[in-house]
């Protein structure tokens, strides 16, 4: 309610208009698309700056018109200027494509001061604006000015929404409407009929591709060693920008308190990442994000080879097995090459310059086996299953709004290096991956999420060797489709040396109980772009416990090697044969954590190539992946290829 007397403003009137037994307002004013007031100033230099800035809804696409997304709030605001006072303020909208109608608030088959009824079909409705500031307008001859806001309330997507706005004093004086015309001359319209129609159209929200990806809600440092990482499960890069004009997609717990916020702007690259963390515990943070520098050759002074269209074909959406076979307790190959090593890994892995830090924070921990959610707005107030983008939660949660399904097994809290993360394979006999390289997100978090830790104990959800893998906003991205794989030798088959190795020398300390095998591909970058960062993710091998018939395999590092006797002229330089080639070693990823990987690596686990220059486009690199052997029988093996840039 406006006071009963204003007094005059700081400047003086220059506008005045003579007194009316009535009080009435004189001009209404909006303007939907640049509706503001930023910081009003009057002639003796005095500001209102609680007026500060209003702006309206964002135009949420390019399309004529005007638009919002549902369920978006619409707020506006528009500006009354009076002579005395005005204590009544009005939205009159429709959702059905019809024009307004109303008079003093009234809606429905009411006449309007004219004598024109709205009629009986008139579906008008009726929000109530409110009084935000008062400043006086520099810019209408120092008028003073009310500023209004009001909102209508969210509707469904496609439709249509028209509106008219007034202002008016109970005790007396006309209804003035909204148009566009200005203080000096403008055409007061004091009927419905006569003002100014806005309109907007409601657009469902784009689809955005954002899911939870990995996460952990305890860990070896306690409790609030926790993270969450997002992924962007599309193939172009996302732009967040909460609909409700919050201040982002936040992820929240099933309490409902958010735990951290995706800014406004940020932009998350296609496959790629956004890392959560609790600041108070996180001891993940010196996870190598990054391909580590050292050791072995450049990878300027490797070979270089146009991929071939069979090469081409071989860069599936997954790395088809790096191996699909058996393991059995062979000496060896037909193979004439000769491996000769260079110097040996270090088992210990200094952080890249690219660590898995969090790209955004918290502090208040997340309770175990509970519900966590990410909304496409950050205001709590709509975190709804409309605004939902993704849900994981255990089979204890009592809110479905914070699970999918069912929800996983529920852990025992036990403060352990263990992690779940979306399976990116979910093998099938006779059909291979199910989700070629790709999260499975089928709705059912227990089906979808795969629990790893590194020695393979059992916390309530199944054993799986494996180990953690955050990724941040910083970390290679998934490219499987640009990078070729081949035999290092293809005169040779891939069971045969020196494309497969087999040693049978036992090192039990090394999760090589019954030897060793080697993988050795040629991998090519068939992108656009100089690779600064090369790294390769397991996303499903056999591995403790295995089945009957199948093989316990543990990843290991790998050494540097020349090998000698190469008949292939794509890996040999210049396409001259028999040739002696480098073979770059591989170092899995750890981070300096209790319980990183005792066992040797498993799925999630990484292993990443030293590259001291960048490895340019049609360039290709020879790696060597080694895996213990701790049970004989069928084997798999397949990876992601991640890099920068």
């Amino acid at each position: 309610m406006r006071k009963s007397f204003l007094a005059l403003a700081a400047c003086s009137f220059v506008c005045l208009f003579s007194m009316k037994a009535s009080a009435s307002a004189n001009f209404v004013y909006h303007e939907q698309t640049n509706n503001f007031v930023a910081t009003p100033q009057c002639n003796d230099g005095s500001t209102n700056t609680s007026c500060g800035r209003y702006v309206e809804n964002t135009d949420r696409s390019g399309a004529a018109g005007f638009q919002i997304f549902s369920p978006e709030t619409y707020t506006l605001h528009f500006k009354v200027e009076f002579q005395f006072f005005t204590n009544q303020t009005r939205v009159y909208y429709t959702t059905d494509g019809s024009n307004p109608c109303g008079s003093f608030g009234a809606v429905g088959n009411v006449t309007q001061p004219n004598n024109t009824p709205c009629g009986v079909s008139n579906t008008t409705q009726v929000a109530v604006a409110s009084y935000t500031c008062t400043y006086a307008d520099q810019t209408q001859s120092c008028q003073v000015v009310d500023v209004i806001t009001a909102t209508i309330p969210p509707q469904l997507a496609g439709t249509t929404v028209k509106y008219i706005v007034s202002a008016w004093h109970s005790g007396g004086g006309p209804e003035i409407f909204g148009n566009s015309g200005t203080c000096n001359g403008c055409f007061q319209a004091s009927n419905s009929s006569d003002a100014t129609v806005f309109q907007y159209n409601v657009l469902a929200p784009p689809s955005t591709p954002l899911i939870i990806s990995e996460f952990r809600l305890r860990g070896p440092n306690g409790p609030d060693d926790e993270f969450v990482e997002i992924y962007n499960n599309g193939n172009t890069d996302v732009t967040v920008n909460a609909f409700d004009g919050s201040a982002g997609f936040a992820l929240a717990a099933s309490d409902g308190v958010a735990r951290f916020t995706i800014p406004n702007g940020t932009v998350i690259p296609a496959r790629g990442h956004y890392l959560g963390t609790n600041s108070t515990g996180y001891s993940y943070g010196s996870y190598p994000s990054a391909a580590l520098t050292g050791g072995g050759a450049a990878a300027s002074s490797l070979p270089t080879a146009a991929s071939t269209a069979a090469e081409i074909r071989r860069a599936t959406p997954v790395r088809a097995p790096v191996q699909r076979d058996s393991v059995a307790a062979l000496k060896g190959g037909r193979g004439t090459g000769i491996v000769k090593p260079l110097e040996p890994r270090p088992d210990d892995v200094t952080p890249g310059p690219l660590a898995a830090t969090g790209d955004a924070t918290w502090t208040t921990g997340i309770a175990d086996n509970a519900g966590i959610a990410l909304f496409n707005t950050a205001n709590p107030a709509n975190f709804t299953l409309a605004n939902r983008l993704d849900a994981v939660g255990s089979n204890v949660e009592a809110n479905t709004l914070y699970k999918e399904n069912t929800g996983y097994p529920a852990l025992t809290a036990t403060s352990a290096n263990y992690s779940f993360y979306r399976s990116m394979c979910s093998y099938v006999d006779n059909v291979g991956c199910t989700t070629p390289g790709l999260p499975k997100d089928s709705g059912d978090n227990a089906s979808d999420f795969l629990f790893v830790h590194p020695s393979g104990t059992d916390l309530g959800a199944g054993k799986r060797i494996g180990a953690p893998g955050p990724e941040n906003l910083s970390s290679p991205i998934q490219r499987n489709a640009l990078f070729g794989f081949a035999l290092l030798d293809n005169t040779q088959v891939a069971s045969l040396s020196p494309n497969r190795g087999r040693s049978l020398t036992s090192d039990p300390s090394n999760s090589s109980t019954l030897g060793t095998m080697t993988l050795r591909k040629r991998v090519t970058n068939n992108t656009a772009s100089n690779v600064t960062r090369l790294r390769f993710r397991v996303i499903e091998l056999t591995t403790f416990p295995s089945a009957a018939g199948f093989a316990d395999l543990r990843v290991r590092n790998s050494s540097t090697e020349v090998v000698t006797g190469i008949n292939d002229p794509a890996t040999c330089p210049g396409g001259i044969t028999p040739c002696a080639v480098t073979v770059q070693g591989l170092t899995l990823e750890e981070a300096s954590a209790p319980g990183n990987q005792p066992n040797g690596g498993g799925y999630n686990s990484s292993l990443s190539v030293s590259l001291l220059t960048p490895l340019a486009p049609n360039a290709s690199i020879n790696v060597e992946f080694l895996l213990g052997v701790q049970a004989t029988g069928k084997f798999r093996f397949f990876i992601n290829v991640e890099s920068l840039p």
